[in-house]
């Protein structure tokens, strides 16, 4: 009998010896309206020229960023920046392998080691800062180029490992970052700071203390070389961070390099790449605990690890000189550290977001909690780092729609193996966290909830209706999101206004929809406009378009910076470009555009390609050559018995708009919008909603 069955079979009866038990529990409880920071992902470093261009073969790449079993379930990959650009070409194919398997989730970003203008001391004259930043762009403009554009890009490596690579003081951060870094974003890539190799506060306080500074940052990157298990939780904390609601990334780190990835817990002589020697312990579960903390304690939204394919890293390599003498059989696959890697990247996806959850239960015990981007799913991740005992542990998660866990578990005897299906009652569960046949009991614990799946609720036009076109479109009006994943109508990247949190625009703060975090700012003038517009958040419209054709749009912006923009869509077709220049936040100017609009209820979206801009409205206007007649007008105002219904599937997905007189034609209209016959929503333009079956 499978442990699936098992469960099922004995209704979970607690006390029952296995998996499932309630004796001497530790408690976890999990609030899921407790929202810390959103997951952007886990990830892992190629760089082809100190790896001897075997860095990430496809059959690597499917490992390391597919999401099934026997895969790491990464999305995230970190690339260099070479200083002579005859070598951009190293890591395309590796990028190319991980987003065929990483999909939509893929992101790539990169760093920069060292540049043409590094200098003798490779400290680089404030001269060079412009021609540095065309480097660095050249290497953007590449990658986009060759299909595998970069989602951000970093200042520099590890400024406080002088001498090998570029140096930055932290007065040469400051001024760089303040004068420049905002140059950086070219093609909506967003900027990372400098990544200090033992996360020292004392390289960002600056920029962090001066709001016009900070602006020109959206990522803080740092690596954890100055920790280890035995270290603090001050290290990972930073509450200036955290004041400002900075972004945070750990760009790099490994937790040991002498010891092989595949052992468990072994006592061997250690050190940083076979350099140093020491007697000491290597743990798997290290990388556990570390990606606990940055998550838990530092509030991280992203964890890269070092090489992805490393006899330290996550897919098993030969040894350099082979000195471990890593078997043939172990090389390609994934290691100790990858499987408890894994446990974090394949189940808390991008755009997940943490959770209230009680993190250290008991002595050596570490939770954490997670609900999903659609909110449908709710993850716990449970560590036991004492080897010697089993732990027992009970998950509260009273409030959220879990009616199931699955279970998945990693130890000395285990990789990732799925242990069944574990019923939830009354919001709680009580399992032992098992490690299988081994003499160590140390393990990590995925529980991925599944409950009932709601019936979605559609998206709304903001205030019930359309609007229509030719008119116009205050920016602030966006939709108000449904639930369910083709529901949304926005897209921020963090969940603050800044114009009621940033120090320097509170005067600006307004309330409106401030239940969606969307950055709206009540100007002097008393316009409320959409600011701190960073590239790739966008908005959109429900918009009825009365007669397709040629349209002038203007809209009415404001920027200080050199060349922001954003696009503008319709049903997901492009219509247009549209930059954006000016030398004053509060002097609003026009910008236009010449776009092409198909007839009816269509949803038109507005994305940000290059950030910082605000932006009052949209228009929308026919050529005066192609204007309506009053005849034209009031026919098509005439009193109709036809209604209109936009039309949607049982996911929420929004289809199509159809107008029918009754029952029998909204059914026939609407199967032309459908592929299969079955039962969809109806919402008519007054609020009202039908279930209607379609025959096809």
């Amino acid at each position: 009998m499978t442990i699936q069955k098992i469960a099922k079979s004995v209704g979970l009866a607690f006390g029952v010896v296995g998996l499932w038990s309630s004796a001497m529990a530790s408690t976890v409880n999990v609030d899921v309206t407790e929202e810390h920071q959103v997951i952007r992902g886990f990830g892992g470093m190629v760089h082809n020229q100190w790896q001897g261009g075997g860095g990430l073969s496809e059959a690597d790449a499917k490992i390391a960023f597919g999401t099934g079993d026997g895969t790491l379930g990464l999305n995230t990959l970190r690339i260099p920046v070479y200083a002579n650009s005859s070598d951009f070409n190293k890591e395309v194919q590796a990028a190319k392998y991980a987003k065929k398997y990483a999909g939509d989730d893929f992101i790539l970003y990169a760093t920069p080691w060292t540049s043409p203008y590094a200098g003798a001391n490779q400290h680089m004259s404030s001269s060079n800062y412009q021609k540095y930043v065309d480097h660095l762009n050249s290497f953007n403009d590449y990658m986009k180029n060759q299909g595998v554009p970069l989602y951000a890009i970093s200042i520099s490596n590890e400024p406080d490992w002088c001498g090998e690579w570029a140096c930055w003081s932290a007065d040469e951060i400051y001024n760089f970052t303040k004068g420049y870094a905002d140059k950086m974003r070219k093609n909506g890539v967003k900027v990372i700071s400098t990544e200090s190799f033992r996360y020292d506060k004392n390289l960002y306080n600056k920029v962090l203390n001066d709001a016009n500074a900070l602006k020109n940052w959206d990522i803080l990157g740092a690596h954890f070389y100055a920790s280890d298990r035995r270290t603090g939780d001050n290290f990972f904390q930073y509450s200036l961070a955290d004041q400002k609601g900075v972004e945070r990334w750990m760009t790099e780190h490994y937790t040991e390099s002498q010891g092989s990835g595949n052992y468990w817990r072994t006592i061997t002589n250690t050190g940083d790449q076979a350099n140093a020697n020491k007697r000491d312990t290597v743990n798997a579960m290290d990388v556990a605990y570390e990606i606990h903390r940055a998550m838990v304690v530092g509030n991280f939204n992203q964890y890269t690890w070092w090489y992805i394919r490393r006899c330290y890293g996550l897919i098993m390599e030969k040894d350099f000189g082979n000195k471990l003498q890593i078997p043939s059989n172990e090389i390609g696959k994934i290691s100790k550290r990858g499987y408890v890697m894994s446990q974090f990247a394949r189940f808390i996806r991008p755009g997940a977001v943490r959770v209230g959850a009680t993190a250290n239960p008991e002595k050596e015990v570490f939770a954490s909690a997670y609900k999903s981007s659609e909110g449908d799913s709710v993850i716990v991740v449970l560590v036991n780092r004492d080897y010697k005992n089993s732990k027992t542990v009970t998950v509260n998660v009273k409030g959220a729609d879990v009616e199931t866990f699955h279970v998945y578990t990693t130890s000395e005897a285990k990789n990732a193996k799925y242990e069944g299906e574990v019923e939830v009652k009354n919001g709680s569960v009580t399992i032992t966290m098992d490690a299988g046949n081994s003499g160590n009991k140390d393990c990590i614990v995925t529980l991925v909830g599944v409950g009932t799946p709601a019936e979605p609720v559609p998206r709304e036009p903001f205030g019930g209706k359309a609007v229509e076109l030719p008119g116009k479109i205050e920016a602030e009006n966006f939709d108000v999101p449904g639930t369910g994943k083709e529901n949304k109508t926005y897209y921020d990247s963090d969940s603050e206004n800044h114009a009621c949190t940033d120090e320097d625009k509170t005067a600006e703060c307004s309330k409106v929809r401030e239940d969606t975090g969307v950055d709206i700012y009540k100007k002097s003038s008393g316009a409320v406009v959409v600011g701190h517009n960073q590239a790739g958040e966008w908005l959109e419209y429900t918009v009825n378009v009365k007669e397709a054709g040629e349209y002038n749009m203007t809209a009415s912006v404001a920027t200080a910076n050199s060349d922001p923009g954003f696009t503008l869509s319709i049903d997901g077709k492009s219509l247009a470009e549209v930059p954006v220049s000016g030398s004053s936040w509060d002097e609003f100017k026009d910008v236009t555009a010449k776009v092409t609009l198909p007839a009816g209820e269509h949803i038109l979206r507005l994305e940000v390609t290059t950030s910082w801009f605000d932006i009052d409205y949209l228009k929308f206007e026919k050529p005066c050559d192609d204007c309506n007649t009053g005849i034209a007008d009031a026919r098509l105002n005439m009193p109709t018995e036809t209604e209109s219904y936009r039309i949607f599937d049982m996911n929420g997905s929004y289809l199509g708009v159809v107008s029918a007189t009754g029952m029998p034609e909204l059914r026939a209209n609407a199967a032309s919008l459908v592929k299969r016959g079955g039962a969809y929503l109806a919402k008519s333009m007054n609020g009202r909603t039908k279930l209607i079956q379609v025959t096809k």
